[in-house]
């Protein structure tokens, strides 16, 4: 009896231990789990947030210059983008870039002028990879808007390269648009000159339609002629963008050719590529993936295939406002 008193005590003990790291594993699990990717989240959501409030701040502050004293009041929603690329290509290798473009949204000031910052290049074809100024300088300007109507608009922009000796550049861009069955026809020409590198001037028509809601489809026609180019540069490029399911996910196959007249008539380039773009992490946070051929000039026109990883992170406005 003892015997069989002593083992019962002891499966009754084995069997309350059992309990209680039952109980205590329960307990593990229904306390949140440490997670990195979350608490690496929320260090970039506040510092974003710390940008942007600040950003915001300066909105307010030079908006306030321009309201009237019946006007509502509203918070203006600025927006920055910061573009950050690394491309693979069969000809040059890796080649990181890097590009930026802020714009202060100043609502009481919207028909007036606008307040940009950036180091986007004028007067480069709308199709060219990446127009960042060569040099890393920044743009830093104001854009009056001389005369808008429904479809039409001109405006002038004037503005500094920044970064050693300021170079002032000045552009006036005129506008219409025009529908057409269901198609929408836009033209727009510029004139710019910098101090430095001189006057040049880029026409663009572009065509457009919408299939359904959110299909869209773009024609691009453009020439452009600087101080600098080799005569003047044409380009023939289609878009199409197709969104897909999930937060600012979308596909965006293109096709384009390149060519300039400086006498004869030669090609430049031709380009195929397919763009897929997605929400990473963040709403905030985008990749850009784009595998791409072409065939340019430089090589004989040999295939070139490369491949392009980027990513846009949004200060401000996120892309769906």
């Amino acid at each position: 009896m003892t015997l069989r008193l002593r083992m019962r005590r002891c499966m009754l003990w084995v069997l309350a231990v059992l309990a209680g790291h039952v109980a205590q594993a329960d307990l593990i699990l229904e306390m949140p789990p440490y997670s990195f990717s979350e608490k690496t989240a929320a260090t970039m959501d506040a510092a974003r947030q710390g940008l942007t409030t600040k950003y915001h701040g300066v909105a307010r502050y030079l908006d306030s210059f321009f309201k009237r004293e019946d006007a509502p009041p509203d918070i203006p929603k600025s927006t920055a983008r910061v573009r950050l690329s690394l491309r693979l290509k069969d000809a040059d290798g890796l080649s990181p870039s890097t590009a930026f473009n802020a714009k202060l949204a100043l609502p009481h000031a919207e028909e007036r002028l606008h307040i940009f910052a950036d180091n986007l290049k004028r007067g480069t074809l709308p199709g060219t990879e990446d127009p960042i100024l060569a040099d890393d300088r920044v743009n830093a300007g104001v854009r009056f808007w001389l005369w808008r109507q429904l479809r039409t608009y001109v405006n002038f922009e004037s503005g500094i390269r920044l970064r050693g000796i300021p170079d002032p550049f000045g552009q006036l861009e005129f506008q219409h648009q025009r529908p057409w069955a269901r198609w929408i026809g836009r033209f727009t020409q510029q004139g710019f000159g910098y101090a430095k590198e001189g006057l040049g001037e880029l026409s663009q028509v572009d065509l457009e339609r919408h299939f359904g809601t959110s299909h869209l489809f773009r024609a691009t026609t453009a020439a452009t002629w600087t101080e600098e180019t080799v005569g003047v540069e044409f380009e023939q490029t289609f878009i199409y963008a197709q969104p897909l399911r999930g937060a600012h996910r979308s596909l965006l196959p293109s096709v384009s050719f390149f060519a300039h007249k400086n006498g004869p008539f030669l090609m430049d380039n031709y380009r195929a590529n397919v763009t897929y773009r997605t929400g990473f992490f963040r709403p905030w946070l985008l990749l850009e993936i784009t595998p791409q051929i072409e065939f340019p000039r430089e090589r004989d026109y040999q295939f070139t295939p490369s491949l392009r990883i980027g990513f846009e992170a949004w200060f401000g406005s996120l892309p769906g406002d």
